[in-house]
């Protein structure tokens, strides 16, 4: 079965930093927890630009985690693995 992602960017202040890798720690064991993996990717060109990703297995998995830690996921939002076959 084809695994599924979200992907997303936000902006974070310098001032903010901090407070924003502490909720990624937290989103990140939560969303572990629930089945799914999760990363954060920051752009080097722009700094404060971030890019998280969510992993799981299926999307019932995913749109679960997502609700369980405070998330809410459009239909549209979540890509399917594509096997190269």
């Amino acid at each position: 079965m084809a695994r599924v992602l979200v992907a997303e960017w936000c902006s974070v202040a310098d001032s903010e930093r901090e407070r924003a890798m502490a909720r990624w720690r937290e989103r990140s064991a939560r969303l572990s927890a629930a089945g799914c993996h999760f990363w954060v990717y920051e752009n080097l060109a722009s700094p404060g630009r971030f890019l998280e990703f969510t992993e799981a297995r299926d999307t019932d998995t995913l749109v679960a985690a997502s609700a369980q830690t405070g998330g809410s996921l459009k239909g549209d939002s979540i890509l399917t693995e594509v096997e190269l076959i």
